[in-house]
């Protein structure tokens, strides 16, 4: 897997047409579901944190949050929404989640809409491990990411759609012998033309939970979606939470 195409990924049209476009009430209903999994005031590591649109409602319900992403453009943007919110209790910080260095300093961490999976099989479990590093005694990880067995069961090869008088293409490959898939994304549009390639492991649940024993994590909980629906093979969703516990 290509190590370094998160660099050029993240960037102001993802920033404008898949994060921006998403959804007020959606993400509504995610921070609660998630607040009924960390107890009430705790501190919160929101790893990939994009835009902070989880992280700066949970502040507004009172958890201690630190957002970390690598797109300044990304984190500009959370600052921007940070202030008009009037959220103290909140901070954004340019940090590469490869990278951490916490110790035991969060009550929970969480990592959402399909920010785990980005590197290669060693990089990935590295990055689960310093999660774990970063939990107290206690701590709650949560992990949500798409279904691969949904995923290969309603396999998209290609989609097209216009917005704005540009036209977005992409082109997916899987690879089944590492769960690879490959995405070639186009933007084109008058003197346009920008394309960009993603590489992202897609896990099973059985997968993930093996991951997080792995880990040393405990109390593992593997869900369906933000409704707190019980994980199927028809689930779109992976959302699996665990307890680090000696």
């Amino acid at each position: 897997m290509k190590s370094d195409w998160t660099d050029d990924y993240f960037d102001e049209f993802y920033l404008k047409y898949f994060l921006l476009s998403q959804s007020d009430e959606l993400t509504k209903v995610q921070v609660k579901f998630l607040e009924n999994l960390v107890k009430p005031g705790s501190k919160i590591l929101d790893a990939g944190c994009g835009i902070g649109r989880h992280s700066i409602l949970l502040a507004k319900d009172g958890f201690k949050v630190v957002g970390i992403d690598t797109s300044r453009i990304f984190l500009d943007e959370a600052n921007k929404l940070l202030k008009n919110a009037g959220v103290e209790n909140c901070e954004f910080k340019l940090l590469d989640m490869r990278k951490l260095e916490f110790k035991n300093e969060f009550d929970s961490v969480i990592n959402l809409w399909s920010s785990f999976g980005y590197f290669d099989d060693d990089t990935n479990f590295a990055i689960l491990k310093g999660f774990c590093s970063a939990l107290k005694e206690e701590g709650v990880l949560i992990i949500d990411i798409e279904n691969r067995d949904y995923i290969l069961k309603n396999f998209i090869y290609e989609t097209f759609k216009e917005k704005d008088n540009l036209f977005i293409l992409e082109r997916r490959k899987f690879d089944p012998t590492t769960s690879i898939i490959k995405t070639h994304r186009y933007f084109i549009g008058g003197n346009l033309r920008k394309d960009y390639l993603r590489y992202i492991r897609i896990y099973s649940a059985t997968e993930m939970i093996n991951l997080f024993k792995a880990a040393g994590l405990k109390n593992i909980a593997v869900f369906g979606d933000y409704t707190g629906e019980e994980f199927s093979i028809l689930s779109k969703r992976i959302i699996i939470t665990a307890k680090k516990l000696d």
